[in-house]
């Protein structure tokens, strides 16, 4: 993890405090001087926000941990092609928001799935689908194209295909199969991930062909 990104992130602890209430319990065994650092840095953190401080010590620990498990997660991504969010098979707010971002989009749909290297060229290239999938169901009719963020040593958006219908999976998880009318269309230009983070690919996001098809790095697609 870059020690520049933490101290940014002790930078929000001063001024924010993360809520939430779908939290569960763990316990973890800390040696007694971290605890003691951890009790001087609050204290520290209380005296120099002249007692605004709203963050406790236990939310300041939540805060590293998203931290090491956002950098970690690039790290699968990118190098080995993991995609950690895939596994966790959990749809949280931000697909919803995502899903919601698609309504209102007006002109023709593209749906873009973060790839591992060795699934996009055996199922997206070389059996003109993507699998297994979930979609939300008001934006399903409305997909015109799908494409896919590919990791190392890809690292960028190289396809896209037309699709012809999605359709559930047989095992009756919740998730889809989209097939292409016909085979995939390389992009004139590789779409390289460019300044933008790497965990806004690690995820379903969509965007317009107009876009796809004019974007230089993956931050023109938004």
């Amino acid at each position: 993890m870059a020690k520049a990104s933490l101290q940014e992130s002790i930078r929000k602890v001063i001024s924010t405090s993360k809520e939430d209430g779908n939290k569960k319990q763990v316990s973890i065994l800390l040696p007694e001087k971290t605890i003691s650092m951890l009790d001087i840095i609050m204290e520290q953190l209380k005296i120099v926000t002249e007692g605004k401080l709203s963050t406790s010590r236990n939310q300041f620990i939540e805060n590293a941990i998203d931290e090491l498990i956002d950098a970690a997660s690039d790290v699968l991504f990118e190098d080995h092609g993991i995609n950690v969010e895939e596994l966790l098979d959990y749809e949280g707010e931000d697909d919803i928001e995502e899903e919601s971002k698609a309504e209102a989009i007006t002109d023709e749909l593209v749906v873009l799935f973060p790839a591992k290297n060795s699934n996009f060229q055996k199922i997206f290239l070389g059996q003109n689908q993507w699998w297994s999938v979930r979609i939300g169901a008001k934006n399903r009719p409305r997909i015109k194209y799908a494409a896919c963020y590919v990791g190392s040593p890809i690292s960028g958006i190289t396809h896209y295909a037309e699709v012809d219908k999605i359709v559930p999976t047989s095992n009756g998880d919740g998730k889809y199969i989209i097939h292409f009318k016909g085979k995939p269309i390389a992009l004139q230009n590789k779409i390289k991930l460019g300044n933008s983070p790497i965990n806004s690919v690690r995820k379903l996001r969509y965007t317009t062909r107009s876009k796809l098809l004019n974007a230089q790095q993956v931050s023109d697609l938004w």
